[in-house]
């Protein structure tokens, strides 16, 4: 089996180098059911919409899923045949594609008449969670980070996507996935936007992460991922809310390129506050419970590999996300990182996981634009 997961993951790194060429109606009227993509936050392929039906994700192996990146001119092509799917590389075949299953809490409606999959954000094929605070100050002030297409996704194809989350719409969310037979959730997923201020990060994160909270039967973890709050001691009171694990994703370790990719990060933050949010984070979590992202293919490869060096030195856990051009972000022509680049980012990761054996990833899952889940599982080889 781990030989299959192996081939996976080497495909999965590819295709998310080179990505996948496929008719835009591909999925049109295939007979049955998957999980849609709800276009969260991104929009990762160009002229892609709701009315397509596009999954969320593609299975590459029973354990191994991949974000489905359409891009015209890829070595990779992805064809239907009846109702199966199979990917081929020019003329050889790969392998045949599953389409993930869509969550059995979809499709539900709460008492306000607010479909269920409007408010709950699923992360990668199956992890449940809420997209709090959906907006970025940023982008208001001209300096949202380059690669991000969060603002227009949302005005756009994530439209039905909810901006405001009142309590009551947690609590019967947070209740229907409890009392649905489906998957085991052994962790709900939270990410939010960038709030200008202090009291708007209390208002719109902590008090709807405190409801949410409450208002579960069976205690279960939360990851949060989400921008710095200015003040040391909102720390203390997500931890009280129930979070049980945190991420301030830097994205970015070179901090000369960081003024250029992330400028409201590196002006109205700065890059040492970063670190030392980072820092504050593990006080209040403790070792290996809090997380900092970079993102492969921002900087050269030697960047990212010291910058995973210097995170885990620090008992914090590496995150990372591999660089996807989203068509309508800044960086919508920037070039995508060789699959041998992923790869070698990656092989050296499996080097710290070894040094750091209680470094881990976020989820205990694969997830669509990673491959830190993989590795650790020793599926890169």
């Amino acid at each position: 089996m781990m030989l299959k997961e192996k081939k996976a993951l080497q495909v999965k790194m590819e295709i998310l180098s080179h990505g996948i060429s496929f008719d835009i109606d591909l999925f049109e009227n295939y007979d049955g059911e998957f999980y849609d993509n709800q276009f969260v936050y991104g929009q990762t392929s160009k002229g892609v919409t709701p009315k397509h039906r596009f999954p969320q994700v593609i299975l590459l192996a029973p354990k191994v899923n991949s974000a489905l990146l359409r891009r015209e001119g890829s070595p990779y092509r992805l064809e239907r045949e009846e109702n199966q799917f199979m990917l081929y590389r020019e003329n050889e075949l790969i392998t045949d594609i599953v389409l993930p299953e869509r969550p059995a809490y979809f499709g539900k409606v709460l008492s306000d008449g607010t479909p269920v999959e409007n408010i709950l954000a699923v992360a990668g094929e199956s992890t449940p969670g809420f997209f709090l605070s959906p907006d970025c100050y940023y982008f208001r002030n001209g300096k949202p980070c380059s690669f991000c297409s969060m603002k227009s996704t949302r005005n756009t194809v994530g439209k039905h996507m909810a901006m405001t989350f009142s309590p009551d719409q947690i609590r019967e969310c947070i209740a229907i996935v409890e009392n649905t037979k489906w998957r085991n959730v052994p962790i709900y997923s939270v990410t939010t936007g960038t709030c200008e201020t202090d009291e708007q990060f209390v208002e719109e994160i902590i008090g709807p992460l405190e409801v949410m909270h409450d208002a579960m039967n069976k205690p279960t973890n939360i990851h949060l991922l989400t921008h710095p709050p200015k003040k040391k001691e909102l720390l203390y009171r997500l931890k009280e809310a129930g979070v049980t694990s945190i991420a301030f994703n830097l994205e970015v370790y070179d901090r000369e390129l960081m003024p250029a990719i992330c400028p409201g990060k590196f002006s109205c933050f700065g890059y040492d506050e970063w670190w030392s949010a980072l820092e504050n984070a593990r006080e209040v979590w403790g070792d290996w419970k809090v997380f900092c992202g970079l993102v492969w293919g921002l900087e050269s490869m030697e960047s990212t590999i010291r910058g995973n060096h210097d995170i885990a030195s620090r008992c914090i856990n590496v995150a990372s996300n591999i660089f996807h051009a989203d068509p309508r972000s800044a960086m919508c022509d920037h070039p995508h990182f060789p699959p041998d680049y992923i790869r070698a980012i990656g092989q050296d990761l499996a080097k710290l996981y070894a040094q750091y054996p209680q470094m881990r990833p976020i989820f205990d899952v694969s997830m669509r634009s990673t491959i830190d889940w993989e590795i650790k599982q020793g599926y890169l080889g």
